[in-house]
């Protein structure tokens, strides 16, 4: 889901010890100079900007983050995925390789980093001679204040995902979140997002670019992510062309609106 769990400052409250039936104080314990997590999960509709990335079909993702108290961070994820992101010759596989720097400015989160995208036997050349290599690199800026996030992407490969075949470096994406908790252990969330094509006409075809949006629920149970989010996309000519998997014998409408409902783990 290319989506990863955000790593928080980790404290160490100070602990008492009895001795002998006499309480000793002790001084507070160093906050970790690294910090490493995991997470695993399952969504039955993995969506990366409004799109279906398995064919409108449940994916299984686990991930692993390490972060340093200097706020730089290292980290993977992988889901399963389907041809038509993957590529007819892919593994069917996602693993997204990413690094970066997390700091606070005057009360404003900054994220600054890189991220690859990598599907393992995806190669050019599968489709009708065009390049169908879906391995892209991005780099991002990210801003964070209150309930709201910002986050920019721009893409340094030449390709971008499924739309491979296309000059697409410089292509932007656009990403606002608004997330509050709204009861205890319950957080509502609001993302409306913008993917800006370099290449913005395609003939006959028209814009590639297009807006997504989606609105949801995530609930903490005994540290499981419940969560469930409704899909909707701005969808064009260009995006239902780009969005159709049908000469892959998938589904042509991988822009649908829908609902995905998923569960993660945290460890």
């Amino acid at each position: 889901m290319k989506t990863y769990l955000t790593l928080s400052a980790i404290a160490l409250a100070a602990a008492a010890t009895l001795s002998s039936g006499t309480a000793l104080a002790q001084a507070p314990a160093p906050a970790p100079e690294f910090a490493l997590t995991g997470n695993i999960g399952a969504v039955s509709d993995y969506r990366f900007r409004g799109l279906s990335q398995n064919n409108l079909k449940p994916a299984i993702s686990i991930g692993a983050d390490l972060a340093h108290s200097s706020g730089l961070y290292l980290g993977t994820w992988a889901s399963q995925v389907s041809d038509w992101a993957a590529g007819p010759k892919g593994d069917n596989l996602e693993v997204d390789f990413y690094g970066g720097y997390k700091t606070e400015v005057s009360g404003v989160g900054l994220d600054i980093g890189a991220i690859a995208y990598y599907y393992p036997g995806s190669t050019k050349g599968t489709t009708g001679g065009t390049s169908y290599e879906a391995n892209t690199q991005e780099v991002y800026l990210g801003l964070a204040y209150g309930i709201a996030s910002f986050k920019t992407s721009y893409v340094i490969s030449d390709n971008y995902f499924a739309s491979s075949g296309l000059d697409n470096k410089g292509t932007m994406y656009y990403d606002l979140t608004l997330a509050k908790e709204i009861a205890p252990k319950l957080t509502a969330s609001i993302h409306a997002g913008y993917t800006d094509y370099k290449k913005t006409d395609i003939p006959t075809v028209g814009k590639f670019s297009y807006s997504d949006y989606n609105v949801g629920l995530a609930y903490d149970y005994e540290g499981f992510i419940l969560g469930v989010k409704y899909f909707w996309n701005d969808a064009k000519v260009g995006t239902k062309f780009y969005a159709d998997a049908s000469g892959l014998g998938e589904k042509s409408n991988l822009y649908k609106d829908g609902v995905a409902v998923s569960i993660t783990k945290a460890f």
